[in-house]
């Protein structure tokens, strides 16, 4: 019995004391004048993951910190490369969001499908590349490299329809910024102001404003449809959760693929910190992809100041582009009447960061000085 009083003393002892060490309780945000969740404020949602899996990672989830840290030296000195191939303004890289506020080592930003990459393309359907693409294919130059692989580039140049109109840029080229829905972090501009009232929340960009109406009214009309979607909002628990669709079909589904008529977004905001947001989406567009996409990020609390983004009105991309597009045809033209024996080479300039692109022979530059801009429908 002596031994038996103590034991017994002891197990309650213990079990009583042992919540207090065990699971901390789950986060209970700040609540607003409403009542609700509060999530007011600027967040940054900048990330070093990349959207889809790199393919050397395909059966890994996370990076290490020496392989992640490999990857974002990879990055930079991919922006390097392309500086030296294509200098078009000396801006330098300093607009580029480089310090992601939160150690994350996963692969992907991507978290469903499994292997972290977009799912299989309808039939028919097209993507065209963006950034994030471009960066992959330099993603073989080791750091410290100065060889530019002309070949990746101009494959991935390649993409897309002919340029023959203003019709065939995309939209951001014609200074019509395309909006993300759901948000993806991007080069720069990871910044998200939410403001919150009883019955709407606004989810504020330098890209776009999006209104949210809180409650089970009425659904728009299809005939209705927005760049943005129109969005609905509702409260579970300590969540936001956001459904949006009615897109139009004149922006991408999601990372350049199709059209985003028949997109549905489902996001979640969910406050799990003083400092934190745990960011979720879910699309699903049966007409662009035969599989649904989920993704996942933090975003941090920051005092930054939020700025409209703009366009560049001198801005002569469009008129140089179609030129050399026209240029370009003329020569494919001449190579087909002469025979394959011109080539183009590229040389060192005298500066490294500028370096020369000679078409052989050398009347073509001449000729393409005086060349005029015309948009053809063929």
């Amino acid at each position: 019995m002596r031994r038996t009083l103590p034991l017994l003393l002891f197990v309650l002892v213990t079990g009583a004391v042992a919540p207090a060490f065990g699971q901390q309780p789950k986060y209970r945000a700040p609540r607003t004048e409403s009542g609700q969740p509060d999530l007011q404020g600027m967040w940054s949602f900048n990330s070093g993951v990349p959207l889809q899996r790199p393919a050397a990672f395909s059966d890994k989830k996370f990076f290490t910190k020496e392989e992640f840290d490999k990857q974002r030296a990879r990055i930079r000195n991919a922006f390097g490369a392309v500086a030296k191939f294509a200098p078009v303004e000396a801006v330098g890289f300093d607009w580029i969001d480089d310090a992601p506020p939160v150690d994350d080592l996963r692969t992907s930003l991507i978290t469903y499908p499994e292997n972290g990459r977009l799912p299989a393309l309808v039939k028919g359907v097209r993507r065209t590349p963006g950034f994030e693409d471009l960066l992959a294919a330099f993603g073989s130059i080791e750091p410290g490299s100065t060889q530019i692989p002309l070949a990746q580039f101009a494959q991935f140049a390649a993409f897309g329809s002919p340029k023959d109109s203003y019709t065939d840029f995309m939209m951001s080229e014609r200074c019509l910024i395309e909006t993300e829905v759901p948000l993806v972090p991007q080069l720069d501009g990871n910044y998200l102001q939410i403001i919150q009232s009883s019955d709407h929340v606004v989810l504020r960009t330098e890209f776009s404003r999006r209104i949210v109406a809180l409650g089970s009214g009425p659904r728009t009309g299809d005939n209705v449809r927005q760049w943005t979607g129109i969005s609905r909002g509702r409260w579970e628990g300590e969540t936001l959760v956001v459904d949006t669709r009615n897109f139009t079909d004149r922006l991408p589904s999601f990372a350049g693929a199709g059209n985003a008529r028949g997109k549905v977004v489902t996001e979640r905001f969910t406050r799990t910190a003083n400092n934190r947001i745990e960011y979720a989406a879910t699309v699903v567009d049966p007409q662009t992809f035969q599989d649904r996409i989920e993704l996942s990020f933090p975003m941090v609390s920051d005092t930054a100041q939020l700025f409209e983004l703009a366009c560049h009105e001198g801005n002569y991309s469009m008129r140089n582009a179609l030129a050399a597009a026209r240029i370009d045809d003329e020569t494919r033209k001449t190579q087909r009447q002469r025979g394959p024996h011109q080539q183009l080479t590229v040389t060192p300039a005298a500066t490294p960061s500028t370096p020369q692109c000679r078409w052989f022979p050398t009347a073509w530059p001449r000729q393409a000085a005086s060349h005029q801009v015309t948009n053809r429908n063929r």
